[in-house]
């Protein structure tokens, strides 16, 4: 056989290699993104938001900002007070660790400090073991600063406690979504989005992080303002779920508007920067609608009940619509 023939023939097969390489990688990114938006009967999707219980909802923001968590601070005693109060609320709904992700407990746990700090991640199965939907909100805040609590009622105990709600409304529903879902307490986030970070390390190792796409909650509670922010956290598999979440949520009633600019850090910034779609959900103005942000006076007596009913209401509606993709 002729060498330099032999040769080409190994360049080639080494190129249709490389394309069939690049061809798979590519369709595992664009596994989430490829699918199409299931469209959900009126009936069931009016039936989903019509079971937002405010009052139950709002009982668990109360015990959250409690003195008796301290303002969750991650990496504290008080932390894991908290993180034990989501669990128990996350089993009595019926909810299982994420067994399929190679987790065998509610807790992700990652160092932090001289000790760790936990995500709490339970999971819905759907019709489909292939793709996950992540519903997530950071459930810490800063602790005690100078002796003074800082509850974080706003940041981010109503959005931890949307996250529970949809979780309770999603298990007792009935309904089988197409997408297992599952939902994620990320911890440490006000340490610089260290949960959510190692939660995307986690799941690169796992190879779980192109079968998943997140709606984050975070800050839905403002003081005034009568618009829901859809966050594009600057991915451009973002796009489809943005156009999404501005459709749905507009049906309730509410008006949201989209943005990619924000004056601080949201937990879908860690899944965006490796390629993964993942939007937030905010009330309103952060600088001029949130004057509790980071102040002792962020707590239950704070917020304004009609806000986080209009916000929740619209993000239980987006997340039923997206878990059906």
């Amino acid at each position: 056989m002729d060498k330099s023939w032999r040769r080409a023939k190994q360049r080639s097969l080494a190129l249709l290699l490389i394309v069939l390489v690049a061809m798979s990688t590519l369709g595992c990114q664009l596994l989430f993104n490829r699918r199409s938006w299931v469209d959900v009967p009126a009936e069931e999707m009016a039936r989903i938001v019509n079971m937002y219980d405010h009052e139950l909802m709002m009982s668990w923001v109360k015990e959250l900002t409690s003195d008796a968590y301290g303002g969750r601070e991650a990496g504290t005693e008080y932390e894991d007070l908290a993180g034990d109060y989501i669990i128990d609320l996350l089993q009595s709904f019926g909810l299982e660790p994420w067994h399929a992700a190679g987790l065998s407990d509610y807790r992700h746990s990652f160092p932090w400090g001289p000790g760790t700090a936990e995500n709490i991640i339970a999971v819905l199965p759907g019709k489909s073991q292939d793709n996950y939907l992540l519903i997530g909100a950071h459930y810490d805040h800063i602790g005690i600063i100078d002796g003074v609590i800082h509850p974080g009622a706003d940041d981010n105990a109503v959005g931890t406690a949307a996250v529970l709600e949809i979780a309770r409304i999603m298990t007792k529903s009935g309904l089988t979504p197409e997408s297992t879902v599952v939902f994620v307490l990320f911890g440490a986030e006000e340490k610089g989005l260290i949960g959510s970070y190692e939660l995307v390390k986690y799941l690169q190792k796992q190879k779980l992080d192109q079968r998943v796409a997140l709606l984050n909650l975070d800050v839905i509670a403002g003081a005034s303002g009568d618009t829901l922010v859809v966050y594009d956290s600057g991915y451009k598999g973002n796009k489809e779920w943005v156009e999404k979440a501005i459709e749905e949520g507009a049906v309730t009633g509410v008006k949201v508007k989209a943005t990619d600019r924000l004056p601080g850090g949201v937990d879908s910034m860690s899944f965006s920067r490796e390629r993964i779609p993942a939007i937030t959900l905010l009330w309103g103005d952060l600088l001029a609608e949130h004057p509790h942000l980071h102040q002792p006076t962020d707590t239950y007596e704070n917020l304004n009940h009609e806000i986080v009913a209009s916000a929740t209401r619209a993000a239980i509606r987006i997340a039923w619509a997206f878990a059906n993709r």
